[in-house]
């Protein structure tokens, strides 16, 4: 009875090997995916200046002289400089940003100016443009300097164009150096407005689940969860940032929370951070066992096919229960692992988001509970939620696992199914739909 038990482990492992290695062997790339285009694509950013980083302008319009007045004061943005409905051009401008500047911080800016073309960037309230020769600016492009966590936003009135940019018929934005207004077509920029905007993003971290692997695109969990943050009021100008990387095991988010720029970059600024991590640590160590097993090189380029070649063998399912004890020894070091991982990357990223909310999921088990692999993977998987929900750890828990283990509905939830010859365990997109859903509900562990 054992032997024919052990037998029917090692066939669907035989199975399970082989999708692993083609799913999880290949090169490990990169995802970040940023909503930090030039032009904004939302027109409801909060216009109102930040507490502490402010700007003023001033400028010279035809026809008025320098304005506003008296000589030499300021408008403070976002409020309009210049002229509509008067076909008055706007002729030169000053810009500063005020507050709480930090020391080597500034702001930059360049016009260009009708038959001189662009005219060089000047910098801290020096005068951009021309006073008496009727010419008129065209255009701006205006860039902060070492000012990290802030952007500067702008849009204007333009002769015969009227309000620009729009974006879905509306009067949006642009950003952070795009050119406003045209070049070549002879027209005048006869207002504009400017305002400065703290940086937030979401910043999601993780392996191929939080990347958004198997999902329909924009119907990741990530997308989803962002998609409602940014329906809230104050969260307006939130961008995402997804650094999910497929096949990151939990000492690769470590490391990279630890050593990668772009990483800490991002969650300096992070108002929400969300992380998936862990199933690579079960995976891996699938892909490593065999490797030895079979007497392959994981690290070659056709390890998924000399894999394959193996299995084909006669004897293989032998190899394979030999090598039953030493796949769960290593499950367990993998688990291990990342119990020894996961108060670090916690702790890492609380101190790189100080003011973040982070949501963390639970790992799920794509494996039914009526397979016999289900008793080698689902000890292990939950002894790691375990670590996960640490009570009063000072994050959100979104039980992925317990929501999966309970599912009613009839769409399949991953694409793991031995019957159907669908070996994929990551979620469909019924599947990041409902890890949404409990990103939704998520509480801390008391």
């Amino acid at each position: 009875m054992k032997s024919k038990k052990l037998q029917s482990v090692a066939g669907r492992l035989l199975i399970l090997i082989l999708m692993f290695s083609m799913i999880f062997s290949t090169a490990v790339f990169a995802a970040v995916s940023e909503n930090d285009n030039q032009t904004s694509s939302q027109n409801t950013i909060d216009t109102a200046v930040t507490e502490d980083i402010g700007i003023q302008y001033r400028g010279h319009v035809q026809n008025k002289g320098n304005i506003p007045l008296p000589d030499g004061s300021f408008i403070t943005g976002p409020d309009e400089l210049g002229t509509r409905g008067e076909s008055l051009r706007l002729e030169g401008i000053c810009i500063e940003i005020t507050g709480d500047v930090p020391v080597g911080a500034g702001i930059s800016y360049e016009v260009h100016v009708q038959n001189k073309g662009w005219m060089g960037a000047v910098e801290n309230g020096d005068y951009a443009g021309t006073t008496g020769d009727s010419l008129r600016i065209e255009a701006i492009k205006i860039n902060l300097l070492g000012l990290d966590g802030y952007d500067v936003y702008y849009r204007g009135h333009v002769q015969d164009k009227g309000d620009i940019p729009t974006m879905d018929g509306q009067w949006g934005w642009v950003k952070n150096g795009a050119e406003l207004g045209t070049t070549g077509e002879s027209l005048r920029l006869e207002s504009i407005q400017i305002k400065i905007v703290k940086s937030v993003n979401d910043t999601a971290l993780g392996d191929s689940i939080a990347y958004g692997m198997s999902a329909s695109p924009g119907s990741g969990y990530v997308d989803l969860f962002y998609n409602n943050l940014k329906g809230i009021s104050g969260n307006e100008n939130l961008a995402l940032i997804n650094l999910g990387i497929p096949g990151y095991q939990s000492s690769n988010l470590l490391n990279q929370l630890q050593t990668d720029p772009t990483t800490i970059a991002s969650l300096s600024k992070a108002k929400v951070v969300t992380i998936s991590i862990g199933g690579n640590n079960l995976l891996a160590p699938v892909i490593a066992t065999m490797a030895v097993a079979f007497n392959l090189d994981p690290t070659s380029k056709n390890f998924a096919a000399e894999l394959a070649t193996a299995l084909a063998e006669p004897g293989a399912q032998d190899i394979i229960n030999a090598a039953l004890p030493q796949l769960q020894t290593n499950l367990a070091a993998g688990a291990t692992q990342f119990t020894t991982d996961w108060p670090q990357i916690i702790a890492t990223a609380k101190t790189l988001a100080p003011q973040a909310e982070i949501y963390v999921t639970t790992l799920y088990d794509p494996i039914s509970p009526q397979d016999p692999l289900y008793a080698v993977f689902d000890p292990v998987i939950q002894a790691m939620n375990a670590v996960i929900m640490t009570p009063s750890a000072g994050y959100q828990v979104a039980d992925v696992y317990t929501a999966f283990k309970t599912y009613e509905g009839t769409d399949p939830l991953v694409n793991f199914n031995w019957y159907a010859g669908s070996l994929d365990p990551h979620p469909t997109t019924a599947g990041h739909a409902l890890i949404y859903q409990t990103h939704l509900i998520a509480q801390p562990i008391e």
